[in-house]
């Protein structure tokens, strides 16, 4: 069946940019599987396909000294221990912290499994000093803030920075966080996916994200191989 967006799909190309229109509009894989009549299976399946090329777009955007840090195509992505990311996550399981800093006109998040909590809290009292001292926290010196998914909190890494940017931060932040609550726990394994859309939504917020999506999707189309 012909579809430019999609390679060797069982799925007419109208129906396909009917999914790719309700996932435009932020519904979830239950609520388009009941809108388009495509089992839920099928619709998560195609939905993973575009946030992977949503991560990999996002990634060929990152800053030149960034790119050999992408992560879309590392196979611990798609298969690490299965956990989930909740508000509230025991002692014994690592928390899944992000950087957040902006290129140009954009902002970028980063993934940075190293982190720990202790590492930020000591970053946040003793100044950005610290992060000269502990070796895994070195990652951070270029962040202006991290975000712990595992209690959803915001810190600001930055003793000075312009109101317009520390707006843009938290704008961006409560875009994540709205998103990532409405699933009510995320695997692992899928969390990286999840940040890039938002990165993308947010980053693309003044554009029609369907045409936007539409534009990715025929120079880079989906495969199912």
């Amino acid at each position: 069946m012909k579809n430019k967006y999609l390679k060797g799909a069982h799925l007419s190309e109208r129906k396909f940019k009917e999914i790719l229109r309700l996932f435009a509009e932020d519904l979830t894989a239950t609520q388009i599987a009941n809108i388009s009549g495509v089992s839920r299976v099928t619709v998560n399946s195609y939905l993973k396909k575009i946030r992977q090329q949503i991560a990999r777009h996002c990634e060929s955007l990152l800053p030149a000294d960034q790119k050999s840090r992408s992560q879309v195509s590392d196979p611990s992505i798609q298969h690490p221990p299965i956990t989930t990311v909740k508000t509230e996550v025991s002692t014994n399981i690592k928390p899944v912290v992000f950087g957040i800093y902006r290129a140009s006109d954009r902002l970028h998040t980063e993934i940075l499994p190293d982190v720990s909590r202790s590492m930020i809290h000591s970053a946040v009292r003793s100044s950005r000093s610290i992060l000269e001292t502990q070796h895994p926290a070195e990652r951070m010196r270029r962040f202006s803030n991290v975000a712990d998914l595992g209690q959803y909190r915001l810190y600001n890494l930055e003793n000075e920075g312009t109101i317009a940017r520390a707006d843009d931060v938290d704008a961006f932040w409560g875009l994540t966080k709205h998103r990532l609550a409405k699933f009510k726990g995320l695997n692992r394994s899928t969390v990286y996916l999840h940040l890039k859309e938002c990165e993308f939504r947010y980053n693309n917020r003044n554009e029609d994200i369907y045409e936007t999506l539409l534009e990715l999707l025929q120079t880079q189309p989906l495969s199912l191989s």
